[in-house]
């Protein structure tokens, strides 16, 4: 029996045919649904991040690009509150929520299905080519080979 379910978005086109999917299944079930898009800073702003963190003097450094990691948390709430919007619009009779978390998005999405004993993810197949994929690993094989539940990957 499936009664809750996760679904990541990206804000792509494809992003929205997953979370189609993902409601039409909890229709059916009677599923809630967690909305859940995750962002990851660029690798140059960890790396900084870090820095700063092992107090290595590059304070100056981290202080400036907060300005552009805010930027990139509001493209990511607007990403979840346009899903959002158009769940409850397609949906309204089912408990549709979501939330923004940052880092790896394959790990957020597996860990957030554990911890929040998800019975089904939703996800889009992603990456630029198969060629890529066998050497780089996707985030949907990642979230498959690593979650405890289900997982649906929608092209």
């Amino acid at each position: 029996m499936i009664t809750k379910i996760l679904v990541g978005v990206d804000g792509s086109e494809n992003s929205k045919k997953v979370l189609d999917k993902a409601l039409e299944i909890a229709e059916k079930f009677s599923a809630s649904v967690l909305i859940l898009n995750v962002f990851q800073p660029p690798p140059e702003f960890e790396f900084n991040l870090n820095m700063y963190q092992q107090g290595s003097g590059q304070t100056q450094t981290m202080t400036g690009y907060q300005p552009i990691i805010k930027e990139f948390q509001k493209i990511h709430e607007a990403i979840l509150s346009k899903a959002i919007e158009r769940a409850t619009k397609l949906y309204p009779a089912l408990k549709i929520t979501s939330e923004l978390k940052e880092g790896n998005a394959s790990t957020q999405i597996v860990e957030t299905a554990k911890n929040g004993e998800f019975d089904l993810i939703v996800i889009g197949h992603r990456g630029d080519s198969e060629f890529k994929e066998l050497f780089l690993g996707s985030t949907s094989e990642r979230v498959a080979h690593s979650a405890r539940c289900s997982v649906l990957i929608t092209k």
